[in-house]
């Protein structure tokens, strides 16, 4: 990635922000929205927790790393995004669905 002014370009073009917008990002005098900082933690391959302040996570509670979501596929990313968006209802059916085949 470029340095200095055009780095801000560039980063302000590529998530189609104002450069002022990128600017006070890199200043870190603002944090883009959750959803942008979702989107560049996934494109750039780094964890949330890094990207959001400045720290590598420790693990989840689940004894997995936080940022472990990094080796699902596009795909799998979409198949979990509209999964959010189903009642509880919908959900449980899809998940049973899932797990008989």
């Amino acid at each position: 990635m470029p340095g200095g002014r055009q780095r801000v370009v560039t980063v302000a073009a590529h998530f189609g922000v104002a450069r002022e917008t990128a600017r006070l990002w890199f200043a870190g005098r603002a944090l883009p929205e959750l959803s942008r900082l979702i989107e560049m933690a996934v494109e750039y391959r780094c964890s949330l927790d890094w990207l959001a302040m400045g720290r590598e996570p420790a693990t989840s509670g689940v004894g997995e790393q936080a940022s472990s979501y990094e080796t699902l596929s596009p795909q799998e990313r979409s198949v979990i995004t509209a999964m959010r968006g189903l009642s509880a209802k919908r959900r449980a059916g899809l998940i049973a669905f899932l797990c008989e085949h």
